[in-house]
């Protein structure tokens, strides 16, 4: 067993105890349950080469086989009913992805 199954197991059993349950909702798609860890007052890297200050901002990381597809801007996902708008993906290792959410 690789690493990559490894890890993929653990963030599967995981993810449900220790994850907030949420819904993802593709733009024009169905709304699927999952589970996510949500993180406040993340330093986000500002884009672009002259930008120099660094923002706060929320992301959310989800597991892919849980939402299927990797998240387009403009998606959504719910959590104890708050809902929070897709800005950017951060991160996509193949297993989770990670999104910048407003």
């Amino acid at each position: 067993m690789g690493h990559r199954s490894v890890f993929t197991a653990a963030d599967a059993a995981f993810m449900p105890l220790i994850g907030e349950a949420a819904t993802f909702t593709p733009a024009g798609g169905d709304a699927v349950a999952c589970h996510v860890f949500i993180d406040f007052s993340v330093q986000l890297q500002p884009s672009g080469i002259e930008a120099q200050a660094w923002e706060q901002g929320t992301t959310i990381k989800a597991l892919l086989s849980d939402i299927t597809n990797e998240p387009n801007r403009g998606d959504v996902f719910t959590v104890d009913g708050v809902t929070y708008t897709v800005q950017a993906v951060l991160e996509n290792d193949g297993l989770a992805v990670k999104v910048v959410v407003k």
